[in-house]
């Protein structure tokens, strides 16, 4: 499996964020960002992740 880029991920998702607020004169920012502690078991994480990878093919 590929390492992720942390800095991609951002760049994707204040990208994604951007785009869902496009009220004219608006403009959005993101300052801060920090990781959440895991909490979900791994076979939960598992789970999602071979979900969203079977969406993207």
């Amino acid at each position: 499996m590929k390492k992720i880029n942390e800095q991609e991920v951002l760049a994707v998702i204040s990208a994604a964020l951007a785009n869902m607020d496009s009220r004219e004169g608006h403009r959005l920012v993101v300052r801060s960002f920090r990781r959440i502690p895991q909490t979900a078991p791994v076979w939960n994480i598992a789970g999602r992740l071979d979900r969203i990878q079977k969406k993207m093919n």
